[in-house]
């Protein structure tokens, strides 16, 4: 199933996770996901099938480079990344995101970054998955 009006959040700080959750809500979608590990992330974005997918560069178990590879080997959906990281963004849109938003972000800079990567092309076809991309070393 697909569903444009869902989202998965893949944040391991609860707080973040909550307020970005909420921003989601506020902007229209119907279902938001909060998982906190990068495997529980991918595995809510298989059975989901989101319209967009949050994405935190750093979690506990994998980083947000296997994330996007991993997302990417069955979805083309919109991949927002946050992260404190900025010197990444480069190599997270070349990975696979598309957006990078640094940390700390305003929440109004983050629903209508959200808002635009949900608002349909007029004549595009749906995307089919990116191909594999090499993880890079850091």
């Amino acid at each position: 199933m697909w569903y444009t009006r869902t989202a998965v959040v893949i944040e391991d700080d609860a707080d973040i996770g909550n307020l970005v959750c909420g921003v989601l809500k506020i902007s229209g979608l119907s279902l938001v996901r909060l998982t906190e590990t990068g495997a529980k992330g991918v595995a809510a974005v298989q059975k989901l099938a989101p319209g967009i997918v949050i994405l935190d560069y750093g979690l506990p178990d994998i980083n947000g480079f296997e994330v996007i590879r991993q997302i990417r080997t069955f979805s083309c959906e919109p991949i927002l990344m946050l992260t404190g990281r900025v010197e990444l963004a480069d190599k997270l849109l070349a990975a696979g995101a598309n957006g990078v938003i640094p940390k700390p972000f305003r929440m109004a800079a983050l629903r209508v970054r959200v808002e635009e990567l949900l608002r349909p092309q007029q004549g595009e076809p749906k995307r089919a998955p990116s191909p594999r991309v090499p993880v890079p070393t850091l």
